[in-house]
């Protein structure tokens, strides 16, 4: 038929490269983007069960967010700033909505994680951003993130535990004379050495060290990061001006810090331990010359 226009196999083959092309551009539209229209537009689609917006988080926080460095897959600097960066903000989203993995686009490496545990997206918003930005992904257990704030408790009574009995003394142990220094020691070690273990499913590295505050009885003092000991150790020596009984006291503080994955250090929460031991009563002589004959 005169004017009929026929396609053949090269105009197919045209239409369908167009085609395809047009997927491949649908499917690089970034995350953000695609997340955003799936949150926004009914549950239609390809994306219907992708969750990407921080409107659909299920925690949203404030600096201090800890992930699992075996899990997370972003980049080590992120995952650190995560954790570290005061002002930022962090939102954990689910991969799918129903949060079990077996939407339609939910792969098998988005619930590749171990039983138990579901994989969850991380976005974080930076002091000075206005865009939220995705990290990573990591697996999580159905409960609330851990944060350094809440590792940092958790290690608190750790620390209690730790701390090494406070058993002080002072040679002589007969007690001194005038002008003479006594020496004092706490029965310490002065750090609590360096402690590894795993807790919650993080290797935790927990260190600490003290300072010792002595009260001479005489109205002196002393404040020290050294624990004293016995001679020729005079790193805690005080000498009295006048004889008398003395009740010397001594107040241990320890302040502990750990580190998590390998971020940190971070101080562990809540005041110092304190110990305080019972007094010790140091008797003081005055010399007295002895004529000896001869």
């Amino acid at each position: 038929m005169a004017g009929a226009v026929h396609h053949g196999p090269t105009r197919r083959m045209a239409v369908l490269l167009l085609c395809l092309m047009c997927g491949l551009v649908a499917s690089i539209v970034p995350f953000s983007e695609r997340t955003a229209r799936a949150a926004d537009e009914p549950c239609a689609g390809a994306d219907c069960d992708v969750v990407g917006d921080p409107d659909d988080a299920e925690y949203l926080g404030t600096g201090g967010l800890l992930l699992p460095s075996d899990s997370f897959t972003g980049s080590s600097d992120d995952r650190a700033t995560a954790a570290t960066c005061e002002g930022c903000r962090w939102a954990l989203l689910p991969m799918c909505r129903d949060g079990t993995g077996g939407g339609v686009n939910c792969t098998p490496a988005a619930t590749s994680c171990p039983p138990g545990e579901f994989r969850r997206i991380v976005l974080l918003l930076r002091p000075d951003a206005t865009d939220w930005e995705e990290i990573g992904l990591v697996c999580l257990a159905p409960t609330d993130p851990l944060t350094v704030d809440d590792m940092g408790a958790e290690l608190s009574d750790v620390v209690v535990e730790a701390v090494p009995k406070l058993e002080p003394s002072f040679q002589p142990r007969g007690g001194t004379l005038v002008q003479l220094p006594a020496i004092f020691a706490s029965g310490q070690p002065a750090t609590l050495g360096r402690r590894e273990f795993s807790l919650v499913g993080f290797d935790i590295v927990l260190q600490g060290r003290a300072n010792w505050t002595w009260t001479f009885g005489d109205g002196d003092q002393m404040t020290t990061d050294d624990p004293g000991g016995a001679w020729p150790n005079e790193a805690v020596p005080h000498t009295y001006d006048e004889e008398g009984r003395y009740p010397v006291v001594v107040t241990t503080e320890w302040r502990a810090w750990f580190t998590v994955d390998g971020l940190g250090p971070f101080a562990v929460a809540g005041p110092p331990v304190v110990q305080v031991a019972d007094p010790l009563t140091l008797v003081v002589s005055e010399a007295r010359a002895e004529l000896i004959a001869g």
